[in-house]
């Protein structure tokens, strides 16, 4: 299995709806997952939550590279912990999407702000699915750019 040495870190950052512990590792929220009242968001845009027992919801993460190395089934141990289910259901495709995850994230530099968005095709058929993306913040200078995502 493929080892990954970055990850994405939440930033604890309300003016940005993150509102993870800094350092916490962050994943895509599943449909239990929620706000918690915290904030609200458009229908085309999704979360990251943190993966451990509290699973805080954040708009944006930040790639860092860890100390040590992840792989997808790691991640996948991690996540089903957090959300305090059965380790056994970890299947093969389940490995997968998280594999994709870790994909997207490690195809990134350091300190790239990352979002979750939700992408609509109509033709051929009706599909919904998710992208993870690079997060652009046109209206802040290098210098604050640096100050919130480098720390």
């Amino acid at each position: 299995m493929k080892k990954y040495e970055k990850m994405l870190i939440g930033m604890n950052n309300e003016d940005f709806n993150c509102y993870s512990n800094k350092g916490d590792w962050l994943y895509i929220a599943n449909r239990k997952d929620t706000k918690k009242g915290l904030f609200r968001l458009p229908n085309y845009l999704h979360y990251f939550v943190s993966l451990n027992d509290q699973r805080l919801p954040s708009e944006i993460g930040v790639v860092k590279t860890i100390n040590g190395q992840i792989t997808a089934k790691d991640l996948a141990e991690l996540d089903f912990k957090s959300r305090d289910k059965d380790l056994k259901l970890i299947t093969d495709e389940t490995i997968g999407e998280y594999e994709w995850f870790l994909e997207k994230v490690n195809a990134q530099p350091d300190h790239t702000p990352m979002a979750v968005t939700w992408f609509e095709r109509v033709f051929p058929k009706k599909e919904k699915e998710l992208r993870i993306h690079k997060k652009f913040f046109t209206g802040l200078t290098k210098e604050e750019r640096k100050e919130i995502f480098e720390v």
